[in-house]
Formats: C-alpha cells, sequence, structure tokens
C-alpha cells in the first residue's frame, strides 16, 4: 500500500522547516556575539595587565634610583614596547615625593609613592590611581 502525501502535510513540514531554521540562526547569532564581547573583555583585561605591569615597573626603576641617590630630584621617561612611562621625584632626603604615569594603548596608570625611609631598607607608602 502506498501512502500519499497530501498538499497539507508537505506545506506544514515547510513551517517546521522555516520555524527551526529561524531557531537555529538566532542561537547562531547569539553564540558568535558572546563570543565577540569575550574576546573584547579578554582584550581589555591583557592591556590592563600591560598598563599594571608598565607602571610598576617604573616605579621600581625610580625608587631605584632614590636608594642610588638619595639627593635626586629629577623627570625621567622610558619607553617600553609600544609604552611609555614618566617619573617625577621631589622632595628632600628621606622624604621623596615619586609620581608616576604610564601609558599604553590610551590607557593611564598614576602611582604615587612617598618614601620615608631609604636606610637601611627603604620604607615606603605606595598609592594607585588611574
Amino acid at each position: 500500500m502506498k501512502k500519499i502525501i497530501s498538499k497539507k502535510q508537505g506545506l506544514a513540514m515547510v513551517y517546521i522547516m522555516i520555524v527551526l531554521s529561524g531557531i537555529i540562526l538566532a542561537s547562531s547569532l547569539a553564540l558568535s556575539t558572546t563570543g565577540v564581547l569575550s574576546g573584547k573583555r579578554m582584550q581589555r583585561y591583557t592591556q590592563s595587565a600591560d598598563i599594571r605591569m608598565l607602571s610598576q615597573y617604573c616605579a621600581e626603576t625610580a625608587l631605584m634610583a632614590v636608594r642610588n641617590n638619595t639627593a635626586i630630584a629629577t623627570t625621567a621617561t622610558t619607553t617600553q614596547g609600544t609604552g611609555t612611562c614618566t617619573y617625577t621625584i621631589s622632595g628632600t632626603s628621606p622624604n621623596k615625593i615619586i609620581d608616576v604615569t604610564a601609558i599604553k594603548n590610551n590607557l593611564y596608570k598614576r602611582i604615587r609613592i612617598t618614601v620615608t625611609r631609604v636606610s637601611p631598607s627603604i620604607l615606603t607608602t605606595w598609592v594607585e590611581g588611574n
């Protein structure tokens, strides 16, 4: 016995296929959008870590300069990769203020270090800002 499919059943199958295709398309678009946003968030996190490391490098360089010469009062700029960092050392020994500004990928990181003792070990207060 042969089954005959009517036009109504065929039309119902077409509608079901269109609805399922729409659901699959919407799901895949939602997943791809989530992936793009996640990638951008990870890129921003990496850039944030880069600027933090650059500012800490610059701050440590300034602290070494104070440790080597307690009478120093200067401004210096260093470049690491695509980022630049400027530190300013002011004040009289042993009380020094070090202001650090790092710039990379249009991100800024500022650090203020207050030195209250240099010898026998350096004693500081370190405040980070944006």
